[in-house]
């Protein structure tokens, strides 16, 4: 039945023509503000979220898609496709690779369905599933494709900076105590996603030392294949940041997107981040 199926959620923030270029199917999570249940990337996409954001009267939260929704999908999927390989948002930050298992089960036997923690997100997720998409239009099997995976997703890496601490205190990830002395001692910590998971790298006290950080973070690879700046909507520090890496690596190209819902839950409006797909 031809070539494996892609299939990844929607905080891969990939562009509609990617997916329909490639044939990556997504399945979108959910944003709820208040009472309204709403589909990323379909009934809300960053902008509108963002916008929605410094208006909101109670913190949005986000959920992931229900094993029954991946069944249904699969079940769709399995009419054309032998071979199916799901990669998703990392387990540490969500729900969907546990959903997206269960999904499967019913298919066991039948169907070859892999399910893969990408330990990554927005645009690293994407990454991923962009090179699992090239590899298996070049004809790569499943299993031979679940290796390749295994191999890439090490390479992808993520830093941010964020403006308040708040949102990483409403996440469970810093006790009330230390979000109020953050904010009063003006800390913009430097984050990073390591095995999957949010983690402290440094403190700096202001925006333009954090964007010094930022970039010398991207000095430390040797060879980059792709970059992306993302942001919410900070296009003036956006775009300086992009300078000053340029002048440090002519010859990477830089691409800049909006972080999505279920990452700004976690981080916050007005952060910036850095990802890197290192070359192997």
């Amino acid at each position: 039945m031809g070539q494996v199926q892609i299939v990844t959620d929607s905080t891969a923030d990939l562009p509609e023509d990617v997916t329909k270029r490639l044939g990556i199917q997504v399945v979108p999570l959910t944003v709820t503000f208040g009472s309204e249940v709403l589909r990323d990337g379909i009934d809300i996409d960053a902008r509108q979220f963002f916008k929605r954001l410094k208006t909101a009267k109670t913190a949005p939260t986000t959920s992931p898609p229900s094993p029954k929704a991946f069944e249904e999908i699969y079940g769709q999927l399995v009419r054309q496709h032998d071979e199916i390989l799901s990669i998703h948002l990392s387990s540490k930050l969500s729900q969907t690779v546990y959903a997206a298992e269960r999904g499967a089960l019913p298919f066991l036997g039948r169907k070859k369905i892999a399910v893969l923690d990408s330990l990554s997100a927005s645009c690293g997720l994407g990454y991923l599933a962009v090179a699992a998409a090239e590899a298996a239009q070049d004809g790569m099997a499943l299993g031979d494709l679940v290796k390749f995976m295994r191999m890439q997703i090490p390479h992808v890496y993520l830093t941010f900076f964020v403006e308040t601490l708040e949102y990483l205190h409403r996440g469970g990830r810093l006790v009330r105590a230390q979000a109020l002395l953050g904010s009063m001692l003006n800390i913009k910590p430097l984050l990073a996603l390591e095995d999957g998971e949010i983690v402290p790298l440094e403190k700096v006290r202001t925006r333009q030392r954090a964007l010094e950080k930022l970039c010398e973070f991207t000095l430390e690879f040797a060879g980059v294949r792709q970059m992306t700046i993302l942001h919410s909507d900070n296009y003036n520090e956006v775009h300086e940041l992009a300078e000053r890496i340029k002048e440090q690596l002519p010859g990477v190209p830089i691409d800049f997107a909006h972080y999505g819902p279920v990452l700004a839950s976690h981080v916050g409006p007005d952060a910036i981040g850095i990802v890197v797909f290192e070359a192997a």
